[in-house]
């Protein structure tokens, strides 16, 4: 029995998501504090500083393993500290599934979503990247092996900064070898009649600048409400959108419900979603036609496979938020997984000064619009242990 012997939390005021979350506090896009004049411009007017947590599990033979997740405000080391390492010191590290449960139901009154999940995530990760090294195998092998030699990626960015500026980034991601992008609306509700035709020339300056045989996507990022996404959608439909994301706050599956019958676009979400439960109540609701997990905040690989089985028994897709090696290993073993996103640097913009130090080592980038996998074993990537303290 390979028994845990520690739990380890480290900090880095870096982004899991790499260098959009700093750049997106000072681009254009709309939010869910639209609806508040002083917090329209940009992001940055109220978000969190960037920061992720980095748990490391050893067990009495030796073996490390790692999963991280967000942690903007610095609690994840005081939440696993104080209670979940409880539950973890001691025990089989090969129990992943009985760790998981009990994670879970201790943290519930406190839990169920936000926080507790995005540590008992990142505990998850751990534990399938030592299963991988125990086995010699990649975690995506362990998942069921592969069902796909390469994954499509989609260039996710085109903030609304300027049509000629737009439309030259988008050309760029084709010649990259991009089959889809998407982009970001600049508009909600607070804006009205005429940050609609704003949003709406944003849609036809990236259609036209790519053509018809790209599929294009949009995200209002939680920022519009039903009245103002079912005059949207209307304006919409002749750019042939690909989906349409997070139209609203996460919680109100009854409007995700609405718009779906009110447009042929297809409509998507899940981000901001947790676990198994929240999943199945986005289908019970046919809320949604596509799911957006985030497995650094859903659950972990556990959680995510649960999640993926409800979607493929419903007909649904699943496309996760953001890029990353957990995902890769995710979309690698599930069959309804298409495509993963990727946060290109704008052919515009340059890096963030501070994101020139890689957060991990060997992680797979895109070629041509498709990512592969090497088959190391476990994650199979280093960490780079000089961000982090």
């Amino acid at each position: 029995m390979s028994t845990i012997k520690s739990v380890t939390v480290k900090h880095a005021n870096r982004s899991i998501w790499g260098h959009l979350a700093e750049r997106e506090k000072s681009l254009p896009l709309v939010t869910p504090l639209d609806i508040y004049p002083e917090f329209q411009e940009t992001r940055g007017s109220w978000f969190w500083d960037s920061g992720m947590a980095l748990i490391e599990i050893e067990t009495n033979d030796g073996v490390v393993g790692r999963g991280w997740c967000e942690d903007g405000c610095d609690i994840i080391g005081s939440l696993i500290h104080a209670h979940l390492r409880h539950l973890l010191v001691g025990q089989d590290a090969a129990e992943i599934e009985g760790l998981w449960d009990r994670l879970f139901r201790a943290s519930l009154p406190y839990g169920r979503k936000g926080v507790a999940l995005h540590a008992i995530s990142a505990i998850d990760i751990a534990l399938w990247d030592i299963a991988g090294q125990m086995a010699g195998k990649p975690v995506y092998a362990l998942l069921g092996g592969p069902v796909r030699k390469e994954i499509p990626v989609y260039a996710s960015a085109l903030h609304p900064v300027g049509h000629e500026k737009v439309a030259t980034e988008a050309k760029d991601y084709v010649a990259q070898g991009y089959k889809a992008m998407k982009m970001r609306f600049p508009f909600g509700p607070g804006a009205g009649m005429k940050g609609m035709k704003a949003n709406e020339a944003h849609i036809a300056n990236v259609r036209e600048a790519v053509g018809d045989d790209i599929e294009i996507m949009a995200d209002a990022y939680m920022g519009w409400d039903f009245l103002y996404a079912k005059k949207m959608v209307r304006m919409l439909e002749p750019y042939r959108l690909a989906w349409l994301e997070e139209a609203f706050l996460p919680d109100d599956l009854n409007s995700y419900a609405k718009l779906r019958q009110e447009t042929d676009i297809p409509i998507s979400g899940g981000e901001h979603a947790y676990t198994r439960f929240g999943f199945q109540e986005i289908i019970e609701k046919q809320a949604m036609d596509i799911l957006q997990p985030d497995l650094r905040r859903c659950g972990g690989f556990t959680e995510g496979r649960k999640i993926a089985a409800l979607a493929a028994a419903a007909g649904l897709p699943v496309i996760p938020h953001a890029y990353g090696i957990t995902h890769i290993h995710f979309a690698m073993s599930t069959v309804n997984c298409p495509m993963i996103e990727y946060f290109p640097m704008p052919i515009w913009d340059t890096l963030p000064d501070t994101e020139i130090a890689p957060i991990f080592h060997d992680e797979p980038q895109p070629e041509d619009g498709i990512v592969r996998m090497k088959g190391k074993a476990g994650m199979g990537i280093k960490v780079n242990q000089n961000i982090f303290s």
